[in-house]
């Protein structure tokens, strides 16, 4: 004996499966969560690389630490100190890599694109002023990360333009053989090493057209980057242009000089 159900399965013509009504509204629910679900991936992904990238700069800021401990507090200080303090070789084959010790307890030496992973932000995209624009920092300096230019030497307090040009000639004066010693106390506040963008980002001198700019805010919010201070605490920081002492940074590093600074830089947004 036949049941219901085994009846209506026997009707002449019907078929099995969706028909194409139904087909289409289970495209349209398919289109309609996939467009709520990629920017929430994206934004994830997102937030991942810039953990990773804080990470990276928590332990650079360990290793600054051991390294001014075994050196009398005495910064490293050098052409191209703020990208090649640490990292490999890098397209520029810039050396030493002061840094490399503290870090990965290996020699320097031996390190390649492949093993120096601590010193590249994976959200790295490049945007380094010059002929570079697309090359990651990574790849072409070794090292996707940059330290404060008030700490490792001279070679970059130039004169930025004019205005700057009497507080340049005195922070040259006092960068020779600058031990964390002589730097402010307040260390919560002075930053040390961060992603590649932010010290072009803080420039006082409108030097990198908008597309290098751009390029290197790598984890997707306009002047805001990744960023060590001095007691080794990270933040995703704003970065504001030509601000030498901020209400929640300072990039100037000598107290006696903060009064010229702020009458350079004028008030803070």
């Amino acid at each position: 004996m036949r049941t219901a159900a085994t009846r209506k399965d026997s009707r002449p013509g019907r078929t099995a499966g969706f028909t194409l009504l139904e087909l289409l509204v289970v495209i349209a629910i398919i289109s309609v969560l996939m467009a709520i679900s990629l920017p929430a991936l994206g934004y994830a992904r997102k937030l991942t690389q810039r953990v990773k990238c804080g990470s990276n700069l928590r332990n650079l800021g360990i290793a600054w630490t051991s390294y001014l401990d075994n050196n009398n507090g005495r910064f490293y200080q050098a052409g191209n100190a703020s990208v090649n303090f640490g990292g490999w070789r890098g397209l520029r084959e810039w050396w030493p890599r002061p840094l490399n010790p503290y870090v990965l307890g290996n020699d320097p030496n031996s390190l390649t694109e492949q093993s120096a992973q601590v010193f590249a932000c994976p959200a790295d995209r490049g945007g380094i002023p010059g002929s570079f624009l697309h090359q990651k920092a990574y790849r072409v300096h070794g090292t996707s990360y940059q330290t404060n230019i008030f700490l490792i030497g001279q070679d970059y307090c130039d004169k930025f333009s004019e205005p700057t040009a009497e507080l340049d000639a005195k922070i040259a004066a006092q960068l020779p053989g600058l031990t964390r010693q002589r730097v402010t106390k307040r260390d919560s506040l002075l930053l040390l090493v961060g992603d590649y963008g932010w010290i072009n980002q803080w420039k006082p001198k409108p030097h990198v057209r908008p597309e290098y700019k751009e390029l290197a805010e790598w984890h997707g919010k306009p002047d805001y980057h990744n960023l060590a201070f001095l007691d080794g605490h990270v933040a995703f920081q704003q970065i504001r242009k030509g601000s030498y002492v901020a209400p929640d940074y300072y990039v100037l590093p000598f107290e006696n000089l903060f009064p010229l600074a702020r009458e350079v830089q004028g008030p803070v947004p």
